[in-house]
């Protein structure tokens, strides 16, 4: 026998029911028989009765037996109700009805299965007989929009067997299985069919979820009064040995340094298949032959990224894992044998999206990890129903199975959810916050509804001192005639209970009012022209009162240059990236990065049902892949160098150095990561090298000259020291401050100063290290001391930094990179108390900081 066959067999013993899954059947047997006799007792009130204390809900934990506790309630019933009966049970997806089916026929022999799509003759139906199916399958607007549903020629519809049965005195009952999720977007279809064909005499209601609004809805809806409620906690699982102990929830948080070379889905992936396989050697050392399931649930498709499961896929091989062990089922992806997974023990992994966490029944599963970006409440009770059953093979193992109970100590005493983003856990004990709010109880209406006599016919009621505020419209006695108010019968009829009538009461969506919508735009259009109009009406106005415009000329009493030297791109880049793989710098902290491979991360693991918690700093591997994307971009420094000419020349020149210093050369693969890294971390030092290797071989260009006239408005402010004579009119607040700083001088050092204008042909430009061009502000004329070209300086003003701008890191290449002839461009900015300061870099932080007080003698000096 396989290990397949092995489990299979073991999960399908016969079991006994847990004494609390015993006290819910009982319970809900109660409940079947009574409805069933008050019906035979008054047939003519058989849906009020039904309606009225025939619905039953079972709400108990995932993994606590619902179907085990229900199969059995329905073998029970068979025979003991004074009519036969048949059931229709309901699973809220295709996949869980095989999985429903194949519990039934293993635990309850006594029930008979039958095909809904193949065998729907009234014909040979016996008691107790069971259809499971979906509600989709049934339930839809028009009944042809079903082929369950359609009269063909060898089979009825499902609504003429159902009317046969009932018409042929049997009783329907119906089972809702994971009634939070039956009743969806479709609730007003499912309770067209609840109500209109179905009309079970008894139904039962099986959900894991604490609070519904869903099965809530369902029951206003389909007209439903008070429910029979059986409630189980969690707790009582635990005790019986089918819930773990408790779960644990970890998650991670990089270091700040180390975020942009992890990859958060991968270290959960990795760290998840670890405690795998830490649980697969505490089964093999306790002598249980299993294999445990991994799940791992990933993101819905995002575009122009890497198919989700395909990369985790990646990551699981990398790591070790038997690709033929690893399962995949996903909507774009199904397995056709899905539901056998929990059987299937030559699968080790299963890799799904957000449907197949919910009801897929997996008792071998111990470790979840959740790739999702974010988890609600909903989701959690699923994420966590997953992992809480303990498989029958191990039952003999949990803390509850000795006696006196042992504390949980032990790996194989927790489930354990591995969370990708910190931000998942908030759902997670959400969720667990839930679960501990179930307690024990039972509350049934059974009592509520009586038989009484009126008359000589006997009556089904409902006792509104039970709960109910109306009653069953009974006969009027004495053939019909009309009784008092003071009469018992006429206050019976006063408060009937109405149970008929329409559904139009039932769900919609709001709808906007009528017109709102255009009345809105029509409003909003009305204003807008009436805005314009107003606006062009004004123009004529304002253009009358504008000042005209006159041609400022170049001052002949100055001596300055008629052309300036701007810097552009060279006509050819041959011999640029081989220049920078020889000039960028390998010092010790590039040699460090060939053997990295391991970042640090905050680990928190957390049992979400209690309040322990624990804190570790973990390594964990950096993530080649993360890695090669973000050094991607930072190899897009200079949009004329293409990175695929670049990383080869910094490879070999990485591989020379290694040599040379006596250094084992790592292969391939590592040698990529480690370039990746030098480019990620340290990007300074490509900066530098293509800085030094642009100042060699930048064309300088001084054949366009200054403009001879400045246009702009008449009247402007009159500059001394201005080559134009004024202060140009698209002066920003903080660069006309400074250019007054530079008209002010008294002290021989600015000789004139001219407004530098950006991408114009004439004005002065640096070539940045990622190829742009840098325009300064000011070009600014300097005595004799100036050790530059025409003793020019150059200028940069910008604000005080409160907005983010000055800091920016577009900004630090200009203040490091120097133009070949007028040599340093400052950079400078104003405080909030007018002074001026210089900017400069900081090598250590490689960046850019506030430097020293700005004075007129700075722009003397050549050096930063």
């Amino acid at each position: 026998m396989s290990a397949a066959d092995g489990a299979r067999a073991t999960a399908f013993q016969l079991l006994p029911l847990k004494p609390f899954q015993q006290r819910a059947s009982d319970t809900a047997l109660r409940v079947i028989l009574d409805t069933a006799a008050k019906i035979e007792a008054d047939p003519a009130r058989r849906r009020a009765i039904a309606l009225a204390q025939g619905v039953t809900l079972l709400r108990s934990p995932t993994g606590s037996g619902k179907t085990l506790t229900i199969g059995r309630t329905l073998e029970h019933a068979a025979g003991a109700l004074p009519r036969k009966a048949v059931w229709f049970w309901f699973t809220p997806y295709s996949g869980l009805v095989r999985q429903s089916r194949d519990a039934l026929a293993a635990q309850c022999p006594g029930l008979r299965l039958r095909d809904l799509a193949t065998d729907r003759l009234p014909r040979g139906t016996r008691d107790g007989d069971v259809f499971v199916m979906t509600w989709a399958s049934v339930a839809s607007a028009t009944k042809e929009a079903k082929l369950a549903r359609q009269e063909g020629e060898l089979l009825p519809s499902i609504d003429l067997l159902v009317a046969a049965l009932r018409a042929d005195g049997w009783l329907i009952g119906a089972v809702i299985d994971e009634g939070h999720l039956n009743f969806g977007t479709n609730a007003r279809q499912a309770a067209d069919f609840y109500l209109g064909i179905l009309q079970p005499d008894v139904t039962m209601i099986a959900t894991a979820t604490p609070r519904d609004e869903q099965l809530e809805r369902f029951e206003r809806v389909a007209g439903i009064g008070r429910v029979n409620r059986i409630e189980v906690s969690r707790d009582d699982a635990v005790r019986a040995c089918l819930n773990k102990p408790g779960v644990k929830a970890v998650h991670f948080r990089p270091d700040e340094r180390d975020a942009s070379l992890l990859d958060m889905e991968e270290v959960a992936v990795v760290a998840g298949l670890a405690r795998h396989r830490i649980i697969r050697k505490a089964l093999a050392d306790a002598g249980v032959a299993m294999v445990p399931l991994l799940m791992i649930q990933v993101d819905n498709d995002a575009r122009n990224k890497m198919d989700p499961v395909a990369k985790v896929r990646d990551i699981l091989v990398a790591n070790g894992v038997d690709r033929d062990a690893i399962a995949a089922h996903t909507s774009g992806e199904p397995d056709p044998y899905f539901h056998t997974l929990a059987y299937d023990e030559t699968k080790e992994v299963l890799i799904f999206k957000v449907a197949a966490a919910t009801g897929f029944d997996a008792p071998r599963a111990w470790t979840l990890v959740s790739l999702r970006k974010a988890i609600g409440v909903e989701f959690g009770l699923q994420v966590l129903g997953r992992i809480m059953r303990v498989d029958p093979r191990v039952q003999h193992l949990h803390a509850f199975a000795s006696d006196p109970p042992r504390p949980p100590d032990g790996v194989l005493d927790y489930g354990y959810v591995f969370l990708a983003n910190p931000a998942q856990q908030v759902g997670i004990a959400s969720a667990a916050d839930e679960l501990k709010t179930i307690r024990d109880s039972i509350e049934t209406v059974t009592d509520n509804v009586v038989v009484v006599e009126f008359g000589g016919s006997r009556v089904a009621l409902v006792n509104p001192d039970g709960g109910f505020a109306e009653l069953l419209d009974p006969p009027a006695p004495g053939g019909g005639e009309a009784v008092g108010a003071d009469d018992p019968a006429g206050r019976v009829r006063a408060a009937a209970l109405r149970v008929q009538g329409s559904l139009d009461m039932a769900l919609h969506d709001a709808r906007r009012s009528p017109g709102s919508a255009v009345g809105f735009g029509g409003r909003a259009h009305q204003a807008a022209e009436e805005s314009w109009g107003l606006a062009v009406q004004d123009a004529p106005a304002a253009a009358a009162g504008r000042p005209g415009r006159v041609s400022y000329p170049l001052r002949a009493d100055v001596r300055f240059p008629r052309a300036l030297a701007r810097e552009v791109m060279p006509r050819s880049m041959d011999g640029l990236v081989q220049g920078i793989a020889r000039r960028i710098r390998i010092d010790d902290g590039a040699i460090a990065l060939v053997n990295r491979t391991m970042g640090k991360v905050l680990v928190t693991e957390e049992d979400v049902f209690e309040a322990a918690r624990t804190t570790e700093r973990a390594n964990v591997p950096l993530s080649n892949l993360r890695i090669a994307q973000q050094a991607q971009m930072a190899f897009r420094f200079n949009e004329s160098i293409d990175d695929r000419d670049l990383k080869p020349a910094l490879l070999e020149r990485l591989r020379r150095e290694l040599d040379d210093r006596g250094h084992a050369i790592p292969g391939e693969r590592d040698l990529r990561r480690a370039v990746d890294l030098l480019a990620m971390a340290r990007p300074d030092l490509l900066h530098d090298a293509c800085r030094a290797c642009l100042a060699q071989v930048v064309e300088i260009r001084q054949d366009e000259e200054i403009p001879a006239f400045y246009e702009g408005p008449d009247l402007l402010e009159r500059a001394d020291k201005g080559l134009y004579g004024v202060f140009p009119a698209d002066l920003n607040e903080e660069e006309l401050a400074f250019a007054r700083l530079l008209d002010q001088d008294q002290t021989g050092t600015v000789l004139w100063w001219l407004r530098n204008v950006e991408n114009a042909r004439w004005a002065v430009s640096i070539v940045l290290p990622n190829g742009r061009r840098h325009f300064p502000d000011f070009v600014v004329g300097v005595d004799a001391r100036r050790k530059s070209r025409d003793g020019i300086a150059l200028a940069e003003v910008k604000d005080d930094g409160r907005t983010g701008r000055l800091f920016s890191t577009v900004n630090t290449d200009k203040v490091r990179t120097e133009h070949r002839e007028y040599r340093s461009a400052l950079m400078v900015f104003r405080n909030d108390r007018g002074q001026w300061f210089n900017v400069a870099y900081r090598a250590d932080l490689r960046m850019h900081q506030p430097g020293s007080q700005f004075t007129i003698d700075d722009l003397v000096w050549t050096q930063q």
